[in-house]
Parts: C-alpha cells; sequence; structure tokens
C-alpha cells in the first residue's frame, strides 16, 4: 500500500487538467479495493472514484445481495461516489441483472452513491447484441441506474449505436445516465495480449490488430465517436510514467483533431471528461489498481450555436436583480446577482484545488444563477418547495436560449454529483458568508432584526470537506 500511496502522490497529481476521476477495478478475487480507494482519497481529496465490483470475485462474501449493499455501504462511508457492478466472464448465475432486480427500488446508499452498469455494444451477431440490449433495458427498469459504462471494441459504428441505444433506454424509464466508453492505450505490449491473450468478450477488427499503427488509427476513430456521442472515455491501460501520460494525452489530441473522442480511470485505467480543447481524464487504482456528472460537456462544434443580443441582453438583467436575502434583512444598497457570481468565479480562482478542472469550476461559477434573471432569486423564506424551485429554474434555463454548454453546467451544479460541482456550491455559500461579514462590518446588520450569523453558519457545514475551514470570516 505504500507504493499505491507514493503513485497517488506523484504521478497521479501530474493529471490535473487531463484526469477526471479515478477507477479501481476488482480483477482476482482478494483485491484490496477499498484499500486502494481510501488511498485516492486521502492523496487526492474530492477526487471522483469509482470502485469496480466484480460478483464473480467477490463469490463466498455470504448472500450476495446484503453482500453487495454492504460493499457499497463501505464505499460511501469512505467518500467514493460511485460503484460499478459487473457479472464478471463465466460468472454466477445470480448475474448483476438478477441483484439489480431483487433490489429494485432499494438503492444501497440513495443520494450519494452511483450505481453502474457495463453494456457491450460489440458483440459479434446481432443475436448476441440483441440479447445484450435486453439485459440493459432490465438493468434500467429497475431503477437504480446511473451510469452505463460502454465494454472496448473497435467498430464505431457498433459504439455509436449502443451509446444512443443505452441514452434512449434509459430515457424511456425515466432515467438520466452518464456514457463511459473503454479503450486501450496504443503499445506493442497491449497489442501484443489483445492479439495472444484477448480479453472475454473483447471483439477487435483484423485492422485493430494487424501493427500497432492500425490500433492507433481505430483507437482515435473510437475516441472521435466517443466526442461526438458524449460518452466518457476510460483508457484500461497502465498509465505509469510520464510518457504513458504524454501517449495519453496525444490519444486524446488526435480524438480532437478527427472531430470525435475518452474518460481514465486508475493508473491502469483513464477516464476523460470532454471540454472544449482540454482532455479531463480519470484514472482509477490499477496500478494502484486499476483503472469516470462528471458530466459530458459539449465542445467545438457542438457548443457553436447562434446566441443573437436579445439573449445576451437578457442575461445583463443579473446585474440589477438584488440579491432577495440582503433585501430582506434590511441591507442597504445590496449587491446583485451578477455581483455574487464575480465574487463566486474570484474565490475559485484563489481556491481551486488543482485535482479540480478548474475552467469547468469557473464557467458553472459564471452560470449557476443565470436562471435567477426570468425566475427572480427564490429563497427557502419564499416557502417555494426545493423540486418547484428546480422545475422552475431548469424551465427557464432552457427558455433562455444560451448554448447546450452553459444548459449542462447549469444542470451539473444543480445536481450536486461532481466533486467541481460540489466545490462551487462551497463557494457559493463562501461568498454568502464574507458578503455577510462585510454588510456587518459596515454596520448593515449586527445583532437585532439585523442579524446576519445565518449567512455565516451556511458556509461552515461545507468548509470541512474541503479543507478550507480558515478562509471562513469569524
Amino acid at each position: 500500500m505504500v507504493a499505491k500511496r507514493r503513485q497517488a502522490r506523484g504521478l497521479l497529481k501530474q493529471t490535473h487538467g487531463l484526469v477526471s476521476g479515478f477507477n479501481v477495478p476488482n480483477k482476482k478475487p482478494g483485491e484490496p479495493l477499498l484499500e486502494w480507494a481510501q488511498v485516492l482519497l486521502e492523496e487526492l481529496p474530492g477526487s471522483d472514484v469509482c470502485v469496480h465490483y466484480s460478483l464473480k470475485h467477490q463469490r463466498g462474501q455470504g448472500d450476495p445481495v446484503e453482500a453487495f449493499k454492504r460493499f457499497c455501504g463501505e464505499c460511501a462511508a469512505l467518500g467514493v461516489r460511485s460503484v460499478l457492478l459487473v457479472t464478471g466472464p463465466r460468472g454466477p448465475a445470480r448475474d448483476a441483472v438478477k441483484i439489480l432486480e431483487q433490489l429494485r427500488g432499494q438503492h444501497p446508499v440513495p443520494g450519494w452513491l452511483r450505481l453502474g452498469v457495463a453494456f457491450n455494444a460489440c458483440l459479434p451477431t446481432e443475436p448476441e447484441r440483441a440479447q445484450e440490449r435486453e439485459r440493459l433495458v432490465r438493468k434500467l427498469r429497475t431503477g437504480l441506474v446511473e451510469e452505463v459504462w460502454l465494454n472496448t471494441g473497435s467498430d464505431t459504428e457498433l459504439l455509436a449505436a449502443g451509446a444512443v441505444f443505452a441514452r434512449r433506454a434509459a430515457a424511456d424509464e425515466g432515467l438520466r445516465v452518464r456514457l463511459f466508453g473503454s479503450v486501450l492505450l496504443p503499445n506493442e505490449g497491449q497489442l501484443r495480449q489483445m492479439n495472444e491473450r484477448p480479453w472475454n468478450g473483447v471483439h477487435f477488427s483484423a485492422r485493430y490488430l494487424s501493427s500497432l499503427k492500425g490500433m492507433t488509427e481505430c483507437t482515435q476513430e473510437v475516441v472521435a465517436i466517443f466526442r461526438n456521442e458524449e460518452v466518457e472515455p476510460i483508457v484500461e491501460s497502465k498509465v505509469r510514467s510520464r510518457d504513458d501520460l504524454n501517449a495519453l494525452q496525444e490519444l486524446l489530441d488526435a480524438g480532437f483533431a478527427l472531430e470525435r473522442a475518452p474518460h481514465v480511470a486508475s493508473v491502469n485505467q483513464v477516464r476523460r471528461r470532454w471540454s472544449s480543447g482540454a482532455a479531463a481524464v480519470a484514472t482509477s487504482a490499477s496500478a494502484l489498481g486499476r483503472p469516470t456528472e462528471e458530466v459530458t460537456l459539449p465542445s467545438g462544434e457542438a457548443n457553436r450555436q447562434t446566441v443573437d443580443a436579445k439573449v445576451l441582453g437578457e442575461a445583463m438583467g443579473l446585474k440589477d436583480l438584488p440579491r432577495t436575502g440582503w433585501v430582506r434583512e434590511g441591507v442597504q444598497a445590496p449587491e446583485s446577482v451578477a455581483a455574487h457570481s464575480w465574487g463566486v468565479a474570484f474565490l475559485a480562482m484563489q481556491l481551486c484545488p488543482e485535482h479540480l478542472d478548474r475552467g469547468r469550476v469557473l464557467e458553472m461559477c459564471i452560470i449557476h444563477d443565470l436562471a435567477e434573471v426570468r425566475v427572480g432569486d427564490i429563497t427557502p423564506d419564499d416557502g417555494i418547495p426545493a423540486e418547484e424551485k428546480r422545475r422552475r429554474e431548469t424551465e427557464a434555463m432552457a427558455a433562455l436560449g444560451v448554448t447546450e454548454r452553459s444548459r449542462r453546467l447549469f444542470e451539473e451544479y444543480e445536481a450536486q454529483e461532481t466533486p467541481e460541482a460540489r466545490f462551487v456550491k462551497f463557494l457559493d455559500r463562501l461568498d454568502m458568508a464574507l458578503q455577510a461579514d462585510c454588510y456587518e462590518q459596515r454596520g448593515a446588520g449586527s445583532g437585532g432584526p439585523h442579524d446576519l450569523a445565518k449567512f455565516k453558519s451556511a458556509a461552515r457545514a461545507l468548509a470541512e470537506e474541503h479543507g478550507l475551514q480558515h478562509v471562513l470570516p469569524e
């Protein structure tokens, strides 16, 4: 475990801007999955960690449903945000489908842990693919699945069709899922392994297996397809050196060049979240073990939609919209919503930790309250239920005419599932606390009917999660 910790402190910290999360794969019985996850979370706090759970390799733990629930609870206690449930090759009769169906409506850790499932879109025959699609639908119908992970392959048409099917099948069940797609980092060792000892259920074309050049070209095309279909790539190859990281960056850059693109998992697998111009990869613990909201964002052509002067002018209205909480407390000349958003963005520039996607954090800071230009600054004192508030703001964002990327960032912030979104929520509260302190210092409220202490306390609950208690006002 010392070697794993050293690796997390060294190589993995160099992945800032390239990696979106870390995966801890389960490739054989008895692996210390939770210990690996703990190392990642301790050395890279706030990371989005996904731990894999293979029913094949977890046999002998008692009732499989209870064992899985217990494992999910242990993951959540560590701060793990996602568990990928797989059957494993030639796994038990009580497979992932049956386990989820037995759990239907009983999420192991509701509201915190995301459950993912595998989906092989590249099986060689249509009957096999039809059966796999039917299995995915059964998993989705349990209402528990929030992530779908596409197995690796080289057939871009089947992968694209698989991504479309998974997203539509989830929508039919009223679900919104994140899609991940597996690729291998092209190198001679990986190519030799796929020719001599191919993984079960993995199918590559003759062109892919013919040479390193063929493997590289096919992988770049798959990465590009993933980008087009908004699938986060996960690189299932060992990433243990600076040269490996450079090769990974070249692969992602090539995916952009082809107008398509990945996600990384651990030192053995890398995840990437699509963001304009930069690769966000997530690693897992394969070399820590082995290599996942956050959220796929459109880039390039996908974000170049027409935004006219009317749309831009309406957004400027945030400059004139006063913050409701200060108005209610009798603060004279209170700040506007736009001024608050600037404050949150400034805090992000000063405090954003290296392992987060700083660009996406800043964009989220700017966009997080934009819907208020139409629905107003709704506060808890207004007596409007949280779900109704969210509905109004979501509809407002859809009607505003801003870019798809802006809407996705707003949805990511509202969902509070990614480390970036949770950090922006803390900054939102921190800005409010600092502003309350400023108003108290100038005499706007200190005790009596203008006591602003409640605006400070809201930030304290979130500060500890991010290790930033020292920036809170007294």
